[in-house]
């Protein structure tokens, strides 16, 4: 609880809706990074999660303490952490066996793209092209999941002017 103490701003809150406050932490104030800061791509590195890590992780290497996992979401624009964070391959199995009533059947078809880059991928109807390669449905989440695994990680030299900036922020945002 310290960590909720420690950042957001108090409120008076009515929890009953009788007229008596009660002064509590609002967890719901929201900061989002500017866009401008985002696209630095000097503050950042590339990074391929891997199967396993997690944010905690990840600030825990890079930063020196897992409480600072909301560095890592927030400079990708995760605000879902169980949703938009990679999953391991053993979650993502399950996932598309609760997902799909059939994992191994044709989620759509892909021919590769015949000029520029040729590694590029476009979906198609079969009846369209007669070369297109099939891509089952667990084919595709893995595909998705493995997008998310490419993130950005702010380089140690810019987090501590980035949380003390956030901190700020949170200090004079208001409802």
């Amino acid at each position: 609880m310290s960590y909720f103490n420690s950042i957001y701003p108090k409120i008076d809150y009515d929890p009953t809706g009788n007229g008596i406050t009660t002064r509590v932490q609002d967890i719901f104030t929201r900061v989002i990074a500017r866009e401008s800061v985002l696209n630095r791509s000097l503050m950042f590195q590339k990074y391929t999660v891997r199967d396993g890590e997690n944010p905690e992780i990840l600030a825990n290497d890079f930063y020196g303490n897992a409480k600072f996992y909301w560095v890592i979401l927030l400079s990708n624009k995760l605000y879902d952490r169980y949703y938009e964070w990679p999953m391991t391959e053993s979650m993502l199995r399950k996932y598309v066996s609760d997902k799909y009533a059939n994992p191994n059947a044709i989620h759509h078809y892909e021919i590769s793209q015949s000029s520029g880059d040729t590694n590029t991928k476009i979906k198609v109807e079969l009846a369209d092209e007669p070369t297109a390669t099939p891509i089952t449905n667990y084919e595709h989440e893995i595909e998705l999941n493995n997008v998310r695994r490419e993130i950005k990680i702010l380089e140690p030299a810019y987090f501590s002017q980035f949380v003390s900036d956030y901190m700020e922020l949170i200090k004079e945002t208001t409802l």
